[in-house]
């Protein structure tokens, strides 16, 4: 299975990395037409139920993920339903001397088309989420 990783370390200790990673991601993740599924609806995004919810205007919403692992606050992981759950994001969270080391690993690029998967290869969008997500705790 084709995987790519992006890390970061951010100044705070595990347990709020977990808090501001999960629910908190509606206030780091940068909104954009580059950042959502439906950009002229999109409001917000939340774990939500067990999922990773694009919210929007209408009230409506996409279900972007399926939560597979929730273990605080260690791991999480979820199947991106985008891509038909056959693609994973997983993140975990590593106390170090700095701080936190969180580290993403998005798994099962072998089922995309080439010009995608080689976007995601180079790492690309996760490690501008991760800088989001750092920016937000700094």
């Amino acid at each position: 299975m084709n995987a790519v990783q992006a890390r970061v370390t951010v100044p705070i200790d595990v347990a709020t990395a977990f808090t501001v990673f999960t629910d908190e991601i509606d206030a780091w993740y940068v909104r954009g037409p580059h950042s959502w599924v439906e950009p002229a609806k999109a409001v917000g995004i939340r774990f939500v139920d067990g999922y990773l919810r694009e919210l929007h205007a209408d009230g409506g919403h996409i279900e972007v993920g399926k939560v597979i692992v929730w273990e605080p606050p260690s791991r999480l992981a979820w199947a991106d339903l985008l891509n038909d759950g056959s693609m994973e994001i997983e993140v975990t969270f590593a106390a170090t001397g700095e701080g936190t080391e969180v580290t993403l690993e998005h798994r099962g690029l072998d089922t995309l088309p080439s010009e995608v998967e080689r976007r995601i290869r180079r790492g690309y969008s996760w490690n501008i989420a991760l800088r989001w997500f750092a920016d937000a705790v700094r």
